[in-house]
């Protein structure tokens, strides 16, 4: 009987070492682990302040799908060169992917064709040739240019010049979207004024131009912005003043920022092009990582733009896409 008693504390000692092994080590049962995707994102800017929803999507697209994403802002914006420099960088850092908002498509495909860039490349809002990148996430800023110069040129007509607002910083964006305009308004017939800014102020250029429609002659204009910072910073002269808006027929442009949905709410903006930047991040990294992991994906994926007024700001379908919960 002792002896029995003995091989069975024995065994049960044996059962017990076993139960330990398998709930406290992976010796017997491997925990699967969850791979990280390194994946950098580089803007076409020196702040992200332009792509809050964009960074958003971003962020909801790294915690679903195990990616460790960087964003990547430049020293001085819309400079080519130090973007692709930033490009290797992240690649000689560890980075798997790049995600790339274009300063100069044709820069970019220079440094593709040299072979500065050897790891999957996702295109953000430009284009090029299918056999240069590995997928393509984009609006169709030469419809959206196009169509809110259909919208201001209804509105006002072709009796009065168009002026163009635009900053020195170059992106593949703007340059669409400005094709997009321009096309619009030569073929309506339209006056069509640059307002490239000239002076190193650029509020200082804007207000001259502004103000040389109150004085010396009293006339009209309609002020289209090309990019979302000067639309900005053109909405605030506006707004600061008692006199101009009464010389400027429509102000328009394209963004999605805060403070411009705010002036367009107040009445400073007539119209604006907005897109769902919230889905063009979580794309951008999802197609990154599933290039990553092997998956199929789409190669070119084409969102829509949608043009808005200020009723439109409560729709429930433009709030949902404007304000997107984090």
């Amino acid at each position: 009987m002792r002896k029995r008693d003995t091989w069975l504390w024995v065994i049960y000692g044996f059962v017990l070492l076993f139960l330990y092994l398998i709930s406290s080590t992976n010796l017997l049962i491997k925990e699967r682990k969850n791979e990280i995707y390194p994946v950098s994102v580089i803007l076409d800017d020196t702040t992200d302040e332009s792509y809050q929803n964009f960074k958003k999507g971003v962020d909801r697209a790294a915690i679903e799908l195990n990616a460790d994403v960087s964003m990547i802002t430049l020293y001085e914006g819309g400079d080519a060169s130090q973007q692709i420099e930033r490009m290797a960088r992240e690649q000689q850092d560890g980075a798997r992917a790049l995600i790339v908002m274009p300063v100069e498509e044709s820069a970019l495909e220079s440094a593709l064709a040299d072979k500065r860039v050897q790891i999957p490349l996702v295109l953000v809002n430009a284009e090029l040739p299918r056999d240069k990148v590995s997928a393509v996430v984009s609006t169709d800023y030469d419809a959206m240019g196009q169509n809110l110069a259909r919208q201001a040129l209804n509105e006002h007509g072709n009796q009065i010049p168009y002026y163009l607002f635009y900053s020195s910083r170059k992106s593949a964006a703007r340059r669409h979207f400005q094709d997009g305009v321009e096309s619009v308004l030569r073929e309506g017939g339209c006056e069509i004024k640059d307002g490239y800014p000239e002076l190193e102020e650029k509020k200082a250029y804007i207000r001259k131009i502004v103000e040389e429609l109150v004085y010396p002659e009293s006339t009209q204009a309609v002020i289209i912005a090309l990019d979302a910072e000067t639309l900005l910073e053109t909405a605030q002269i506006l707004a600061d003043s008692s006199v101009y808006p009464e010389h400027v027929s429509g102000l328009y442009g394209r963004g999605t920022a805060t403070p411009l949905l705010n002036y367009l709410d107040r009445g400073v903006i007539s119209g604006l092009s907005v897109t769902d930047d919230f889905s063009t991040g979580y794309l951008s990294v999802r197609r990154a990582v599933e290039i990553l992991s092997n998956q199929k994906t789409e190669e070119a994926t084409v969102l829509e733009s949608y043009y808005i007024r200020k009723e439109d700001l409560r729709s429930p379908e433009f709030e949902k896409m404007l304000y997107p919960i984090e």
